[in-house]
């Protein structure tokens, strides 16, 4: 007899603890479809699991000795350094452009004697892009100047005219600024794959 009772005992005990946790269920539920849905940590609170700002707080020690606060540097760019631009295209093919006066053009303003070439300045390098391949293109400009003036004193000189590039300070070109325009726009490329490919 005092074994059954122990087990009508224990039978008991395992049917409270299985109502217990039917009611936590039905109470979760029913605050999940019937609670207010706000993100607030206090609506994320729930019986039976712990909370992790709940957690930090009852763990902390309140006598704890607050960290030295330590300086980070800050994240330094990265400097660019001369010839960088060179390594980018040094396996394309290179090609040179000389930007130059009109014939008609290289009479002198001042007195009206045909000019002659003294030499060529560099103005720029950019990258045409010709579908399927690339081609480094540098442009050179040439300078004139009026012998005549020279000789009188009044030296004169005038550079050859050079069309504006697209971006200032860039490398690309309006054929290679159209590339990427059609695969981020049209082909709906992202960036990150372009600048692989």
């Amino acid at each position: 007899m005092p074994d059954t009772e122990q087990e009508y005992k224990k039978q008991i005990r395992e049917l409270e603890q299985q109502v217990r946790l039917l009611r936590e269920q039905v109470d979760f539920l029913t605050r999940k479809l019937y609670g207010t849905k706000s993100e607030k940590t206090s609506a994320l609170e729930i019986e039976g699991q712990m909370s992790l700002f709940n957690e930090m707080e009852s763990c902390a020690d309140p006598d704890a000795h607050e960290p030295d606060l330590v300086e980070v540097e800050k994240h330094l760019r990265k400097r660019k350094y001369a010839g960088q631009r060179e390594k980018l295209f040094k396996d394309i093919p290179r090609s040179k452009v000389l930007h130059t006066i009109d014939e008609r053009e290289q009479i002198c303003e001042k007195c009206g004697s045909a000019m002659a070439k003294v030499g060529e300045e560099f103005v720029r390098t950019e990258v045409q892009f010709i579908p399927a391949s690339l081609k480094v293109i540098d442009h050179y400009r040439e300078t004139y100047e009026c012998r005549t003036c020279r000789k009188n004193g009044t030296p004169y000189m005038e550079k050859s005219p050079v069309p504006h590039p697209p971006v200032m300070h860039s490398l690309a070109s309006a054929s290679t600024i159209a590339w990427l325009i059609h695969q981020k726009f049209e082909l709906g490329i992202p960036l990150y794959r372009q600048e692989k490919e």
